[in-house]
C-alpha cells in the first residue's frame, strides 16, 4: 500500500520555527543559567554587549511578554489602577 503524500501548509511550516522572539527568550534563558551572577559578555545577533545579570533578567522578561502577545496567551492590559479614579462625576 502506497502512503498518501502529507500536505504542509505554510501555517505548518512557519509553527515550526521559532519566532525572533522565542529565540530571544531561549538565548536569554541560556544566558541567565550558565551566568554566575555577575556582569557578563553575551552576544546576540553578532554584537557583543556587557550586561549584569539584573538586565538579562529584564530582557528575558520582556521578551516573554512579547512571545505571550504573540501566542494570545497574555492581555494587552493586565490590570488598570482605579484607585485615584474620579467617583462624582458632575
Amino acid at each position: 500500500m502506497v502512503g498518501m503524500p502529507t500536505n504542509i501548509t505554510r501555517k505548518d511550516a512557519t509553527a515550526s520555527t521559532p519566532t525572533f522572539a522565542e529565540q530571544m527568550v531561549t538565548k536569554l534563558q541560556a544566558e541567565i543559567l550558565a551566568g554566575s551572577g555577575g556582569v557578563r559578555s553575551t552576544s546576540i545577533d553578532g554584537m557583543t554587549i556587557n550586561v549584569s545579570r539584573r538586565d538579562l533578567l529584564k530582557e528575558l522578561t520582556h521578551w516573554q511578554k512579547v512571545v505571550a502577545r504573540q501566542k494570545g496567551t497574555r492581555p494587552t492590559a493586565l490590570t488598570i489602577d482605579l484607585s485615584n479614579a474620579a467617583t462624582d462625576i458632575d
